[in-house]
């Protein structure tokens, strides 16, 4: 896992003082080395954090054997012994996947980026044809940050590093950050900076003299759908994770597993196991009122596997400056705490993690799809029927309650409006209570647009795969991705290998969430990996305690950012103060919006105000 980072000027010729700025900025995604690269119109940067071939002939930038092609490279792919085998008559001088992807763009050029299996950013500088070629990977597992400027195109895998480019701007982009506050994310390719942009999962981009042209190499679909019955499709799963697995397990350096206890994390510990040939390292985190730690204890038994368990207690107001530093862009994920901390002690021994990250979308993991389920049916009951039912339960004080009165209210709107409240965090009123700025023409257009651009048979499949292409590359991946970066650790996922989510996307829904079990499928293909203790449980998650704490301890660490961001345009300083209010009077849980809210500030002060 590395840092990357450039920049193509056929005006002004870029320096590698600018080069040697924007590599340190990316200290921490890459400790073991740095390089610049800077010849005519182009410069590269790189810092390198050493996976594969630890010697000095892995480093970057890396260049063909004419010096006429030149890489930076973040990522791994992970079939590069089976490309390289496949490769023409090229003298390799490392051991890396960043030569064998070297030679494969020399060979197939752009065609290349069908042939690669893994996650990844990178950028080329091809002399020959006078361009810069960049991609991302399918999934959107690496960053890749953009500003295409009068003075030039800059590139990085931090925006830090492009402000190191006195030519990029410090301005916040008001739609951005409007969005924000819907999904607590911002949702790509804006990133909550004006004139800076990141490039899309599934994309790539040429830059010459003529401009920059972005085109779409990969897409999802889940229109041909599996015939196969539940026990033909189990066997295959089975054998397409196991080989997803061990295709991560190639490593120089020592590698782990994030266990939680949870169904996808044991299967992978599992399948690790079978394929190691020494003990399993797993990492577990105890986090304050969150407790999975019984769980993942009787996987560790079960598998026998080296385990350590950590308990922390985290100081919100210390850790929340730094969260946001590496986090970069407005991000109001809370668990970004418990990943930042688990990456923090996981780190002391390893190099490499492996996850369970996207089971949950692969195979309709998350309770929100049985909600959004529910409420689908309640829109088939008539509306006079759904008010009377909203007042007999408003009058009982119980949570259960307080759960059918939201899917009563759901109900109304379309496929896209009823499954928001349960993925959004400020809609309509609640957003404008704080806001005076333009409105946005529809808040829900990131999701609009990706489940109108699904094309599964069923409600469920485009549910699934709004989330693929939204919540999980703004959301998920850049929570792993920085949390664990921030601590030099490159995390893996087998349930975001392209070959087994193209599988997942094609096996039927009813298969996927059956009756009101969720994951079926996925259970019934590695029923015997299972512990009986982690058959039955359900998804829990990391329960951050943001409603406590803004009743407390941070109650006036709140009211203080609120002085702030409320003398901000176009934010309202009496919307945000009864916010708050509200919430620490009991009245409403609105945690999750002040959280929202400070971190938003906490941005301000760190990228806009210097």
């Amino acid at each position: 896992m590395c840092g990357i980072g450039g920049k193509v000027s056929f005006g002004d010729r870029p320096s590698a003082d600018l080069g040697d700025r924007m590599a340190e900025q990316m200290t921490h995604r890459g400790p073991d080395a740095d390089g610049v690269y800077a010849n005519g119109p182009a410069m590269l940067a790189h810092r390198r954090l050493s996976i594969l071939d630890l010697s000095a002939a892995g480093r970057q930038p890396m260049a063909n054997a004419d010096g006429t092609v030149h890489i930076v490279f973040n990522g791994e792919i992970y079939n590069y012994r089976e490309l390289r085998d496949g490769l023409g008559d090229y003298s390799f001088r490392s051991e890396t996947d960043t030569e064998v992807l070297l030679h494969l763009y020399e060979e197939h050029g752009l065609d290349c980026l069908s042939m690669l299996r893994g996650m990844f950013a990178f950028g080329i500088w091809d002399e020959r044809e006078e361009r810069l070629v960049l991609a991302r990977d399918r999934l959107g597992q690496k960053p890749l940050f953009y500003h295409d400027g009068d003075d030039g195109f800059t590139f990085s895998s931090t925006i830090s590093a492009l402000l190191a480019d006195d030519d990029v701007p410090r301005r916040p982009d008001l739609p951005a950050i409007r969005a924000y506050l819907t999904y607590q994310y911002v949702p790509s390719p804006a990133t909550g900076f004006d004139e800076i942009r990141q490039l899309e999962p599934g994309e790539y981009a040429v830059v010459d003299d003529d401009g920059m042209r972005i085109d779409t190499y990969w897409s999802l679909s889940y229109r041909d759908q599996f015939t196969a019955g539940p026990g033909e499709l189990a066997d295959k799963l089975r054998k397409k994770l196991t080989e997803a697995t061990r295709l991560r397990m190639r490593s120089d350096v020592p590698l782990g597993v994030f266990l939680s206890g949870g169904v996808d994390s044991t299967i992978v510990t599992g399948l690790m196991d079978e394929v190691a040939e020494t003990d399993i390292e797993t990492y577990s985190i105890g986090f304050g009122e969150y407790d999975e730690l019984d769980y993942a204890r009787a996987v560790a038994r079960e598998y026998d596997t080296d385990h350590t368990e950590y308990t922390v207690t985290p100081d919100a107001m210390a850790v929340l400056p730094e969260l946001v530093r590496q986090y970069e862009m407005p991000f109001g994920d809370p668990s970004a705490i418990p990943t930042y901390y688990v990456s923090q002690v996981a780190s002391d021994d390893i190099t490499v993690a492996v996850t369970g990250d996207a089971g949950d979308e692969n195979f309709a993991g998350y309770d929100r799809y049985t909600y959004d389920w529910l409420t689908q049916r309640a829109g088939a009951v008539p509306e006079p029927v759904r008010e009377a039912g909203r007042t007999v339960l408003d009058a009982v004080p119980h949570e259960s309650a307080d759960r059918a009165i939201g899917l009563l209210t759901n109900a109304d709107g379309d496929a896209v409006e009823r499954y928001a409240p349960y993925i959004c965090h400020m809609q309509g009123e609640d957003a404008d209570e704080v806001w005076t700025g333009p409105e946005p023409a529809d808040e829900l257009a990131a999701l609009r647009r990706a489940y109108e651009n699904a094309d599964g048979p069923t409600h469920l499949d485009r549910i699934l795969h709004t989330d693929v292409q939204t919540y999980l590359p703004d959301d998920l991946l850049v929570k792993a991705d920085r949390a664990s970066m921030a601590h030099s650790l490159e995390l893996r996922s087998p349930f975001l290998d392209h070959e087994l989510v193209e599988f997942a996307a094609r096996i039927p829904a009813k298969y996927k969430w059956r009756r009101g079990e969720k994951k079926w499928l996925l259970k019934r293909a590695f029923e015997d990996y299972i512990p009986e203790a982690v058959q039955g449980r359900s998804k829990q998650g990391f329960a951050v305690p943001v409603n406590a704490w803004f009743r407390g301890a941070l109650r006036e660490y709140a009211r203080e950012k609120f002085d702030a961001l409320g003398s901000r345009d176009p934010f309202d300083r009496r919307g945000l103060d009864a916010k708050l209010d509200r919430h620490t009077r009991g009245e409403a849980d609105l945690g999750y919006h002040i959280w929202d809210l400070v971190l938003l500030e906490q941005w301000y002060e760190t990228f806009i105000d210097r």
